[in-house]
C-alpha cells in the first residue's frame, strides 16, 4: 500500500477509540462493592424501597419492565420491589416445563398458575409468606452479572443469619442454602442494558408443600425450606423485609431513602 493511497489501514483501530470492554473473569474471586470497586452506577447514592403489599404477578412483571425503562432514562433512581405474589410457578429462559410436575387442572385446583419469563433460571415458585424482592438497579459493569447474583447471595446470607439461621451458597447452583441441601431462597435476575431486573425469593413462613408440585430449579437431589422450618415457629415478615431491604442496600453500596406505600405509576408517581 502507498503512502497516498486514499484507503485507511483497517489492521488498527482508529486513534481515540476506546478499548474493547472484557468479560469479567468468572474465576476471580467474589469481590463485594467499595468506593474502589462500586458494583452500580449511582454508588453511595439512595435505594427506595417499596413495599408492595400481596400482588399479582404479571402487573408487577410489566411494572419492573416500566421502572427499568425509566431508569436507563435517568427518569428514576435506584430502586427495590419487597413484595409477595399469589401463588404461581414461573419458568426462565431455557427452563425444562417437565420440572413442573401439577398438570394443568392440578394448577386450577390449587389455584395457581404457570408463567413463562424471560429471567435466567429453570423453574420456582412464588407465593404467600414469602418475601420476594425485585432490585431495579443500573450496574457500573453491565457484564458484570456474576458478581451481581453473588451479592443478593452475600445480602440473604446476612439477612438470614440476622435471624439465627447459618445459610450459604452452593458454586454449582445458584441460590441460598441451608446445610448444603435445603435451598432457602431462590435467584434469578435479567440484565438489560444495564439495569437489572428479576431478582431472589426468600422463603419466610412460606408452606413448603407447594414445593411438591414441582422440581425447584430443576434440581432432584436437594430439597427447601423457610426460616420458620429452621427456626421451629412463624416469622415476622415485616421484620425480615426490613433486614433483608437493609442488607441489599449495604451490599451495593447504596443508603436506604424514606420508605413510601403505594404502587408506583408509569409516570413514576404513587398511586393507591
Amino acid at each position: 500500500m502507498t503512502t497516498d493511497t486514499p484507503f485507511r489501514d483497517i489492521s488498527t483501530p482508529p486513534a481515540g477509540t476506546p478499548a474493547p470492554r472484557r468479560r469479567p473473569d468468572p474465576s476471580a474471586p467474589y469481590r463485594p462493592a467499595s468506593d474502589e470497586h462500586p458494583l452500580l452506577a449511582a454508588h453511595g447514592g439512595v435505594l427506595t424501597v417499596d413495599h408492595l403489599g400481596t400482588v399479582p404477578y404479571q402487573p408487577t412483571w410489566e411494572l419492573q419492565d416500566e421502572l427499568a425503562d425509566q431508569r436507563r432514562g435517568r427518569r428514576i433512581g435506584d430502586r427495590l420491589l419487597l413484595l409477595e405474589h399469589f401463588p404461581v410457578y414461573t419458568l426462565g429462559r431455557g427452563g425444562d416445563e417437565s420440572n413442573l410436575l401439577a398438570s394443568r387442572e392440578r394448577l386450577r385446583e390449587i389455584g395457581a398458575e404457570l408463567v413463562r419469563i424471560d429471567r435466567g433460571g429453570d423453574i420456582t415458585f412464588h407465593g404467600p409468606g414469602q418475601i420476594v424482592a425485585y432490585p431495579i438497579v443500573e450496574l457500573k459493569d453491565p457484564l458484570d452479572l456474576r458478581r451481581y447474583v453473588r451479592t443478593l447471595e452475600a445480602a440473604v446470607i446476612e439477612t438470614a443469619a440476622a435471624f439465627g439461621v447459618e445459610a450459604g451458597h452452593l458454586d454449582r447452583h445458584p441460590g441460598i442454602w441451608v446445610g448444603g441441601e435445603r435451598k432457602l431462597a431462590a435467584i434469578g435476575v435479567r440484565v438489560k442494558r444495564g439495569v437489572t431486573t428479576h431478582g431472589l425469593a426468600l422463603n419466610v413462613n412460606t408452606d413448603l408443600r407447594w414445593f411438591d408440585e414441582m422440581i425447584p430449579c430443576g434440581i432432584r437431589d436437594k430439597g427447601v425450606t423457610s426460616l420458620a422450618r429452621e427456626l421451629g415457629g412463624h416469622v415476622p415478615m415485616d421484620t425480615v423485609e426490613d433486614e433483608l431491604a437493609r442488607q441489599l442496600a449495604g451490599h451495593f453500596g447504596l443508603r436506604l431513602a424514606d420508605e413510601g406505600t403505594g404502587v408506583i405509576g408509569p409516570g413514576g408517581g404513587r398511586e393507591q
